[in-house]
């Protein structure tokens, strides 16, 4: 799990203490700028707050004062992220024209982490509605063993769909790439040629963002299926697939098991970055020829 800390670099000691007493949790991953004058520091706060999954906001003397605090929080709540607020003192001021936020203290907090990272715990108790029948029902039982194989069969289908979506962008992207290198080597007149390799190029482009949204996605889907699965075997007389997660090492050593939805990423993100040194390339040659037409019109 990741959060992402918004804090003033004049609180730094005492966010740094605070970050010790939650560090006592192995899968949290605590995601901070660490420049105060870093000219991208936009950008990187707001791809860390997408991939945060909710955002702590620590409240210092003079946070209130502070425009880049402000825009992160505004920046958090436009990407519709929790924002937990926590006072370094009780007299502090926060921002208070910030929607979907909550005011907790220290021990709230790290309340709030336990839960949300006890991810068992929480599929247990969605997934059960009765679970003392398992213990005693042979029908209930039955119907647990049919739901395993239906839920199943989805995650098979799922894996069909995501081949067939794979083979689909890789077509298409195979396409545009034929029809770039034709273009280029035809002898078109005027300027169409550019226009057209510049439509293209965004086309392209469009392509592979949502290709790679895609993969992303289908991975979430089949790991949700698969942690409901685990969870499923654990009433049935052998548990096949969590087995089988022990034998490749539980996705720790990279010699037993390495991850599908991380290598079918680089498929879409090599023929991005293909697209964009096209466009690119095509921008700059077109300035350079326009840029030579006035230099001879001025001579």
């Amino acid at each position: 799990m990741k959060v992402f800390l918004i804090y003033s670099f004049s609180d730094k000691d005492k966010v740094d203490v605070f970050i010790d007493n939650i560090k006592i949790y192995e899968n949290l991953q605590i995601m901070k700028l660490s420049k105060s004058y870093n000219f991208l520091w936009k950008i990187s706060s707001k791809l860390a707050i997408s991939k945060s999954d909710f955002v702590i906001f620590i409240v210092g003397q003079y946070s209130n004062q502070s425009k880049n605090i402000y825009w992160e929080l505004k920046a958090a709540e436009k990407a519709n992220k929790k924002i937990y607020f926590i006072k370094l003192e009780k007299e502090f001021d926060f921002p208070m024209d910030i929607d979907n936020m909550k005011i907790v203290t220290e021990k709230e907090l790290k309340s709030i982490i336990k839960i949300k990272l006890d991810i068992n715990k929480k599929i247990e108790k969605s997934l059960f509605n009765n679970k003392n029948l398992l213990e005693s029902d042979v029908e209930s039982k039955k119907l647990l063993l049919e739901e395993y194989k239906l839920l199943l069969q989805t995650s098979e289908a799922l894996v069909v769909r995501r081949q067939a979506m794979n083979t689909f962008f890789l077509t298409a992207n195979g396409l545009l790439v034929t029809m770039l290198g034709l273009i280029t080597g035809a002898k078109i007149e005027g300027n169409c040629s550019y226009i057209y390799l510049c439509a293209l190029s965004v086309v392209g482009i469009l392509l592979c963002v949502s290709w790679n949204n895609l993969v992303i996605s289908y991975g979430q889907l089949n790991a949700g299926k698969f942690a409901v699965l685990n969870k499923l075997e654990e009433h049935l007389p052998v548990s096949i697939f969590t087995a089988e997660w022990v034998a490749l090492g539980e996705g720790k050593d990279k010699s037993k098991y390495r991850s599908f939805t991380q290598a079918e990423k680089k498929i879409p993100i090599l023929f991005l970055l293909v697209y964009i040194i096209f466009f690119v390339t095509i921008i700059i040659f077109k300035v350079a020829i326009v840029k030579e037409a006035l230099r001879y019109i001025v001579k």
